[in-house]
């Protein structure tokens, strides 16, 4: 008989064998079963979480994966300005969809796009329309925000076709900054912009969207400028995130927090452009079909694209007449003639 000392030594070496053992035999079935150990960090939860497609879905004006409740989500199209004071923007980073035109005086304007369900604090500086961006606008049920317009633009405004949320008439909904010089100093936040707009979200026809290639299959380091007269554009291709990083003369253009402004994919959509007046008032074909270049993952689509009506979504074909599928992600949309292209 072992005395008890010796005994209670035998039994804890004995467990301790046991589970050693355990392990090791659980260790070989999970290798022969599955060919790796496995992984219960971050990464492999993250990994289940963008495979788990019963619990998410792709964001109608994105793709981004979210929610199944999300998908569907009122929109908000905000005019901001481009002149040189207006910068650096506030919320543009985050938009999910943008356009930029050309206005007077050879500067641009974006018409950038959010999610009703983004939790932004600072957005602009918000501008005046034109009849143009009214269009885009409409397409997307969106409330539009701005700051007045052309005469033009707000005759068109009085068709009641979009939800119009004029600083003029409803100014509860923005606040001036006394730090930034007028007229650039017009700003409005998701939560006002929430205020003003309580209505259900509704469907909008999606574009098609598709997962980013792996990094072997990407193209190769690339960029592409535009003249817009005086506001010169460059996007250049990083390679490594699969993104489209923006510069404005010469400069990376940067928000005011200081970061980058990115897009996964940038498309160039060559329509006609008319001089109105001796102001430089510009009336763009915003419905109809022309030609356009899609740039995703380090490749250049040659292609065009068709809006056939004023309600209609602007679409984007490839040159055998296929719908292009985008990246999930952010979109903008640079809206040129040829004399722009460099």
């Amino acid at each position: 008989m072992f005395a008890r000392g010796k005994r209670r030594k035998f039994f804890a070496a004995f467990f301790v064998f046991l589970v050693a053992g355990l392990g090791l035999w659980t260790g070989y079935l999970w290798w022969n079963l599955f060919g790796s150990a496995p992984n219960v960090g971050p990464t492999n939860m993250i990994g289940r979480a963008e495979e788990d497609t019963k619990n998410t879905a792709r964001r109608l004006i994105d793709g981004v994966k979210v929610l199944p409740i999300e998908a569907t989500t009122t929109l908000w199209a905000v005019m901001i300005d481009n002149f040189p004071e207006s910068r650096p923007q506030a919320g543009l980073r985050d938009a999910s969809l943008v356009w930029e035109a050309p206005v007077e005086g050879g500067l641009t304007r974006f018409l950038s796009v959010f999610p009703g369900t983004s939790q932004l604090e600072r957005i602009g500086p918000v501008r005046s329309t034109r009849p143009y961006y009214i269009d885009w606008a409409q397409e997307l049920g969106a409330l539009y925000a701005h700051v007045g317009g052309s005469d033009a633009a707000l005759e068109e405004l009085k068709t009641g076709r979009v939800f119009d949320l004029n600083e003029f008439y409803r100014g509860q909904y923005f606040w001036r900054d006394g730090k930034r010089p007028k007229p650039y100093n017009v700003y409005t936040s998701s939560k006002l912009l929430s205020a003003a707009y309580e209505k259900e979200p509704k469907d909008i026809p999606s574009w098609i969207y598709k997962n980013e290639k792996e990094l072997k299959d990407r193209g190769e380091p690339q960029s592409f400028k535009i003249n817009f007269g005086k506001v010169l554009v460059e996007w250049r291709y990083n390679r490594g995130d699969n993104s489209y990083e923006r510069l404005e003369d010469g400069l990376e253009h940067k928000d005011e927090k200081g970061s980058i402004i990115k897009a996964k994919n940038v498309v160039m959509q060559f329509v006609e452009i008319t001089v109105l007046d001796e102001v430089g008032r510009r009336e763009i074909k915003t419905v109809g079909r022309g030609d356009a270049k899609i740039f995703l993952d380090g490749e250049v689509i040659k292609g065009g694209w068709e809006k056939k009506s004023k309600n209609g979504r602007t679409r984007f074909f490839n040159a055998d007449g296929h719908e292009v599928e985008f990246n999930w992600g952010a979109t903008w949309i640079e809206v040129v003639d040829n004399s722009m292209i460099m």
